[in-house]
């Protein structure tokens, strides 16, 4: 029978207990594999940055059970490809036993393959994108082009107030010029009309005039024959001339100064415009350049959550492929198999049975060849429905309750480690064998129990142990890595200390990737063989 299960805070502290545990087991590790580890007076242990692998497990605690048979088949239903063994043989844990059609599982996988380069592409392109040094170029550049067209403004106004000046001085001097010349031409008129022809006869005693006798202005008879002409009068009527020139100059002037102001007036305008549309460009630009400058980080972390999303797709596409292939979890003997080679292998019927040590199915019990005179069908066989039977496995299984949140992650075939509590310093590979569809209420806690067989036997292993079982998610390969414990979290970004050639740390921002319980993938920020330091305090 299973021991009743720990409480959930009494497994959220066990397995915080050993996590930490674990992370310094696996930090003085590193720093003996480096050979380059050193601590020095400030506090700090230093690491070297190397490629390794990361893993990131869900773990869960529960009772362990001695097993003599194991049911054993696919994940997922799908035409059986391959049978490499047969009923009644012998076989070893990690044996390859039979695979399932994997075109599906192969395209889906290149697929997501694809989808990460992609992503990852785009994640590059925006590491390496110059957006915030163009907008803010583009924002120099409209100050400049702003401060141009207000030079422009002003240098126009200055030219058209200039000549609006002169044209209104030149008009201003034609009018004193008139005034002088009407108070001349009007006191030489005054002359000619006091002269003795009133300005109106010219007597020079020759031709038709000899015989005209004229008045002055007292009426007398004037009967002399000298020139009475007065040179005033010529004067009066060239001022006459000289007054309607300037009156039609001072016309004219008073008609530019109009047009002038116009032409002012539509010139203002215009430059208003142009200043306002090189303002607003200049506005929009330096939104732009703030914009950009404060999107890109964002920009980063969420193309990175992208990426992540990316290979996590990968892993799961990478995962269906594997569990295309069945693999003995553990050593035994195959006491029955239950579909042949061309046959969809599946959760439901439709299998066939295959006799001891052939690949010939199995007769059914209604066929007439069985010694039992009963009918049956094909339930009856051995197996009990599942594809693959072992019998005389000697090992033990795990059933551990998942909490809901770590059980969606938890699949049949993948790895595991489990330790013992009574046995320490143990660690026994383990391969989830199923996991329940429904779940099972725990402490008002939803949890879905799992059932992990052992790889390898130990004799100090006993039935009814507690036992922690780490379930292997998801991991990469040959990345850079860093001990989880040198790394302050952000996010998709975290802070480390690099320490410099003098013995001083320099903070230094790095990208990250996949995080695993004792170490971290750095996507970018760091090299191969630089030094990291992890506090002491």
């Amino acid at each position: 029978m299973l021991t009743a299960p720990r409480s959930a805070r009494t497994r959220l502290h066990d397995r915080r207990t050993r996590r930490c545990l674990a992370i310094s087991l696996a930090v003085s590790a590193v720093l003996i594999s480096s050979a380059c580890g050193s601590s020095d007076a400030g506090g700090w242990t230093t690491v070297r940055v190397t490629k390794g692998t990361v893993a990131r497990t869900v773990s869960a605690t529960g009772t362990l059970q001695a097993i003599t048979e194991q049911n054993l088949g696919f994940s997922k239903g799908g035409k059986l490809t391959a049978l490499m063994v047969a009923v009644g043989q012998q076989v070893k844990a990690g044996q390859v036993l039979a695979k399932v059609d994997d075109f599906d599982a192969q395209s889906d996988l290149q697929e997501a393959k694809a989808k990460l380069s992609r992503q990852e592409a785009v994640l590059a392109r925006l590491e390496d994108s110059n957006k915030t040094d163009a907008a803010e170029d583009d924002y120099d550049r409209a100050k400049d082009v702003l401060g141009a067209t207000k030079d422009e403004a002003d240098v126009l106004s200055s030219v058209n107030d200039d000549s609006l000046k002169q044209t209104q001085q030149q008009l201003d001097d034609d009018r004193d010029k008139l005034k002088k010349i009407q108070a001349v031409a009007k006191a030489d008129q005054d002359k000619c009309n006091r002269s003795l022809t009133g300005g109106s006869h010219r007597y020079d005693g020759y031709g038709d005039n000899a015989d005209v006798t004229t008045k002055n202005q007292k009426g007398l008879l004037l009967e002399s024959p000298l020139d009475l002409h007065s040179p005033s009068c010529d004067r009066a009527e060239r001022g006459k001339a000289t007054i309607a020139s300037y009156q039609r100059r001072i016309d004219s002037g008073k008609r530019s100064i109009q047009r002038l102001q116009r032409q002012q007036d539509i010139q203002d305008a215009r430059q208003k415009v142009a200043v306002e549309n090189a303002r607003r460009d200049a506005d929009a630009a330096g939104n732009a350049a703030d914009g950009a400058a404060s999107d890109h980080p964002h920009d980063l972390d969420e193309q990175q959550a992208i990426v992540e999303d990316a290979a996590t797709d990968v892993r799961r596409a990478q995962h269906a492929v594997d569990n295309t292939v069945l693999i003995a979890p553990v050593s035994g003997k195959v006491a029955s198999i239950n579909g042949a080679v061309g046959e969809y292998i599946g959760s439901g019927g439709g299998s066939t049975a295959l006799a001891p040590g052939s690949r010939t199915a199995l007769p059914n019990t209604d066929s007439g060849v069985s010694s039992h005179g009963d009918s049956g069908d094909k339930s009856d066989r051995p197996g009990d429905g599942s594809f693959m039977t072992l019998k005389d496995v000697n090992s033990f299984s795990v059933v551990v309750p998942f909490e809901e949140s770590d059980a969606t992650l938890v699949q049949p075939n993948q790895r595991v480690n489990v330790t013992f509590d009574a046995v320490p310093g143990l660690s026994a590979p383990g391969t989830v064998a199923s996991i329940a569809p429904t779940g099972t209420q725990i402490k008002d806690v939803n949890n879905y129990y799992a059932t992990i067989v052992l790889n390898a036997v130990d004799p100090r292993l006993k039935g009814g142990q507690t036992a922690e079982a780490k379930v292997i998610v998801g991991g990469v390969s040959n990345v850079l890595v860093v001990p989880t414990a040198a790394i302050q979290r952000g996010g998709t970004n975290g802070v480390v200390q690099v320490m410099q050639p003098d013995g001083t740390t320099r903070r230094v921002q790095v990208q990250l990737g996949l995080v695993g319980d004792t170490t971290t993938q750095i996507v970018g920020g760091l090299t191969e063989g630089q030094q990291v330091a992890i506090s002491q305090s």
